[in-house]
């Protein structure tokens, strides 16, 4: 639980209407300025970060991240976090079936019309990437350097299918150490190297507190929009819109243990793309949860070098 005081240093909540109604919901992570914070090439300073969560989460998985590159010592900037619809603290859609990346791509677009978000970097997790390849093909000007943690052109069907696996049947939990317990039983293959904090942060990602209880933090109807895949046949690949990152700094992150980004996937992005560079988190699956330092660093300094 967030106690409410350090959460109001931390970060401001915003809220927005959504085209049709809806009240969403994300964070604004604001930098802090220290003395001798390197001038960056960017006269209004270093591009602020927008943060895309993966398929259940909210921008509360973006937390650590979001303190690292706040209160950088060289490049400190803004960090902006989005709970798509039916996640987090934002509504739930009255429709299931408009929990679809192209709805909430209006929803991105909407979110930096009502922050007055120009130019800006991103960071999209495992949902988030797609949302960043589909953001990049139809508003490319203002956005700066992309970042796509664990999510490629390819998605490899059996981590589709052992995300639709857990979408409709997150065990319920009865506090929060309950919650983190569970996370680890459920992940701990892919994810051996976590510690007992780390497990707590990923109960974030599943789990909110609503009347005094622990219950999903994302509508379980979401599991309805994915009834049309096949996984017995291959997925649709995205390589069209892979396409539109290429004028911009890419890095790629991948898990070691992920089984939705492939290394085959991951040495074709390589290739195609003449600006892109590639890290792998060790001990992590799908989608490395980007709060060890190494990580921390790696994209703090990638964001810095293309300000």
């Amino acid at each position: 639980m967030v106690n409410s005081q350090k959460k109001a240093r931390e970060w401001r909540d915003l809220s927005f209407t959504s085209h049709d109604g809806l009240r969403l919901m994300g964070r604004h992570y604001k930098a802090v300025r220290v003395k001798g914070a390197r001038r960056s090439t960017n006269k209004k300073g270093p591009n602020p970060l927008l943060c895309l969560s993966s398929l259940t989460g909210n921008g509360g998985e973006f937390h650590k991240l979001a303190l690292f590159l706040t209160t950088h010592s060289k490049t400190p900037r803004d960090v902006y976090c989005l709970d798509y619809r039916g996640r987090g603290g934002s509504q739930n859609d009255y429709t299931s079936a408009n929990y679809n990346s192209y709805v909430e791509l209006r929803d991105i677009l909407d979110f930096l019309v009502a922050f007055d978000l120009p130019h800006f970097d991103i960071i999209g997790s495992s949902r988030g990437g797609i949302n960043a390849m589909l953001l990049a093909s139809v508003r490319p000007a203002g956005l700066g350097a992309l970042i796509l943690n664990d999510l490629g052109p390819v998605l490899e069907p059996g981590g589709v299918a052992r995300v639709l696996g857990y979408l409709a049947n997150m065990p319920q939990a009865a506090n929060w150490g309950d919650a983190s317990q569970i996370m680890k039983s459920i992940y701990e293959t892919s994810f051996p190297a976590l510690d007992e904090s780390d497990w707590a942060a990923f109960a974030q990602r599943y789990y909110k507190e609503q009347d005094g209880h622990l219950v999903a933090s994302y509508d379980t109807r979401l599991a309805l929009t994915s009834r049309h895949l096949n996984l017995q046949k291959t997925l649709p690949d995205m390589w069209g819109q892979y396409l539109a990152l290429f004028n911009h700094p890419l890095l790629i992150i991948r898990g070691e243990n992920s089984d939705m980004l492939s290394r085959k996937t991951v040495e074709q992005m390589r290739t195609l793309h003449w600006h892109s560079r590639a890290v792998t988190v060790p001990g992590q699956g799908h989608a490395p949860l980007l709060r060890d330092q190494p990580s921390l660093r790696t994209i703090g300094a990638f964001l810095a070098k293309h300000d």
